[in-house]
């Protein structure tokens, strides 16, 4: 898996979308293609269909095609940057799909049941890259283009079509739930870095932020990328009657002026309508049909956009999809990096791939070997720093990693009150823990501006570029236990740009040393978080131009010995941010 970080020139987001969402946006991403490239539009009307609906017995056959896959998961890091899990379960929903081991084909109309078909394609993650390395075949980039969902986010990052179909994950889909494109409008070089499949983050899987109900849309999309259109025809306006005059190129799918919805007596052509069609709009797809199948294969074994390239033993051996899941790197996650003693950590197995044994060693004397231990908890009962290594195997080969420093346990009442720091000394660590969660500009100390004395905590915020990027400092335990009421102190400048934005400063408490957390006050850029006029350029206040604040805290379940503040900051395009002169006291002012 690749993480990388794109910067880009954009300081706000420019894109604002409609809540109503298209199925398949197919049609209308061809006609914007054919109006940059119109040489793609008249090769598609010359399109010779004999030379990819050709009479070659084998595509009809009964032969498993095995195409390599690879998803860039394009995000800001919000809900869009989707799980492993999420992805592992749109292929499997995919493939169940294509081999037509759904559960609900057996509710397929029974006048259609005879035509299903198990269009014997199937998907696999890459596991080595263009480059030879190995991969999950999942990569995830950062990126406001997530909003954008078109060509500059495909340019991102795309793998040879030739190797590999490629599926972009992201937050906006250019209104639809997902599109593609059939393979005769991409089959020239403007097809090379638009070839593939764009999806809604929350239509793709069954699973985090999609649903079972949402799930078939890489199936449906899936279909166009290897030939298919939609039930009634070559366009994306369903329920139209003229419909009836439009064909799908299918013998066994009758005509049809299309669904949206299910049908109790889907009579629209004069013939009963195939509404569980994948290629319908209806929302209750079930099945392909026969005549589907052999268009599909047929557009596999043509050349048109390199479809027979991808199945070859030869590029099934470059991507690692020909056998077993290839063992070639350890990797591990663990839920929480910094906890309180006695608090569990969920250590996550992220090998890839075919990892069948573990070996942990959590760096506290500790250690589990086994098959039932791919994803262990372990609970630390000494406070202190530790290293944690794995080894996993396959039973044959082995891979391992040792992360260095990886868990912090910290002990009740780390600092006693009063917690004063005016970053003089300093910004240390075994005070505050900085959180970043996108590796770029984060808090630093500097000696450019203070409040009192001559230095304070600087966030650059003026370049960021990414919106709702969050950076944030929290503190170790702090000891509270027996206290009727404590008061947060802090003082911090901002300044909006030449527009105001919507930046945010916000406090919250834990209790249970970061476990739960809990917002006790927040600054907007909009109303109380500027304490200078709108300005573009790089802020730096003077000493007239911070801002005090105070939080009492007085609840007692609040108040104990694992209580942790954490001061976070969103940016969202304003200016840079300061904060200085932190002051948590057992007593209020």
């Amino acid at each position: 898996m690749r993480e990388i970080l794109i910067a880009t020139l954009f300081t706000m987001p420019f894109w604002v979308h409609s809540q109503e969402i298209k199925y398949c946006g197919q049609t209308e991403q061809t006609q914007k293609l054919y109006e940059k490239f119109p040489e793609a539009q008249r090769h598609a009307l010359d399109f010779d269909e004999v030379e990819i609906l050709g009479a070659n017995a084998k595509r009809g056959g009964s032969e498993v095609l095995i195409i390599p896959v690879v998803f860039h998961i394009i995000h800001e890091g919000g809900v869009e940057n989707i799980s492993d899990d999420q992805v592992y379960d749109a292929i499997a929903v995919l493939n169940r799909d294509f081999r037509m081991l759904n559960p609900d084909i057996l509710n397929v109309d029974s006048y259609f049941e005879d035509l299903t078909a198990d269009v014997q394609i199937e998907f696999r993650l890459a596991q080595i890259d263009p480059d030879g390395n190995c991969t999950k075949g999942i990569n995830r980039i950062q990126s406001p283009l997530t909003n954008e969902g078109y060509n500059e986010m495909k340019g991102l990052i795309i793998w040879p079509r030739d190797q590999y179909m490629n599926v972009w994950v992201c937050k906006y889909a250019q209104g639809a739930a997902g599109y593609t494109y059939r393979p005769n409008a991409v089959a020239g070089n403007w097809g090379l870095s638009r070839d593939g499949i764009v999806l809604k983050h929350d239509y793709t899987g069954s699973i985090g932020t999609a649903s079972v109900a949402r799930s078939r849309t890489l199936t449906h999309e899936v279909g166009h990328w290897l030939n298919l259109l939609h039930t009634w025809g070559g366009s994306n306006e369903p329920v139209i009657q003229s419909n009836c005059n439009m064909d799908d190129g299918v013998d066994d799918t009758p005509l049809t002026r299309g669904w949206t919805s299910c049908s109790d007596n889907p009579f629209t052509c004069g013939s009963l309508d195939n509404i569980h069609n994948y290629m319908e709009y209806s929302g209750c797809g079930k099945m392909f049909t026969q005549g589907q199948r052999f268009r599909m294969r047929n557009a596999a074994f043509s050349n048109t956009a390199d479809r027979n390239e991808l199945w070859t033993i030869q590029n099934l051996i470059a991507t690692g999809v020909a056998d077993d899941p290839i063992l070639c790197d350890a990797d591990f996650s663990a839920s929480d990096k910094v906890v309180c003693v006695g608090s569990p950590v969920v250590f996550t197995d992220e090998t890839y791939n075919g990892a069948e044994t573990w070996a942990w060693d959590f760096g506290d004397g500790n250690v589990l070997v086994g098959e039932d231990f791919e994803n262990p908890i372990h609970t630390y009962t000494e406070p202190g720093i530790y290293t944690v290594s794995l080894i996993a195997s396959n039973g044959l080969e082995e891979v391992s990693e040792v992360k260095e420093a990886y868990i912090t346990v910290l002990d009740q009442g780390e600092k006693p009150l009063p917690f004063t720091d005016g970053f003089e000394e300093g910004f240390l660590m075994e005070d505050w823990r900085v959180f970043n969660a996108d590796e770029g500009d984060t808090f630093e100390w500097t000696n450019e501006a203070s409040n009192f004395g001559n230095h304070c905590l600087f966030l650059n915020n003026r370049d960021n570029d990414l919106d709702n990027n969050r950076d944030e400092i929290v503190s170790t335990t702090i000891d509270a236990s027996g206290l009727s009421q404590l008061t947060i102190q802090y003082y911090w400048a901002y300044a909006n740009r030449t527009n105001e934005t919507d930046d945010r400063l916000r406090i919250s408490i834990s209790p249970d040393c970061g476990q739960s957390w809990a917002l006790r006050k927040q600054h907007r850029g909009f109303s109380d978080l500027p304490t200078h006029s709108p300005t573009n350029t790089n802020f730096v206040p003077d000493e007239d131009e911070w801002q005090y604040g105070i939080i009492l805290i007085d609840n007692p379940d609040d108040l104990s010995a694992e209580l942790r503040i954490k001061f976070e900051f969103e940016g969202r395009g304003g200016n840079n941010f300061y904060l200085d002169d932190i002051n948590i006291a057992a007593f209020a002012i």
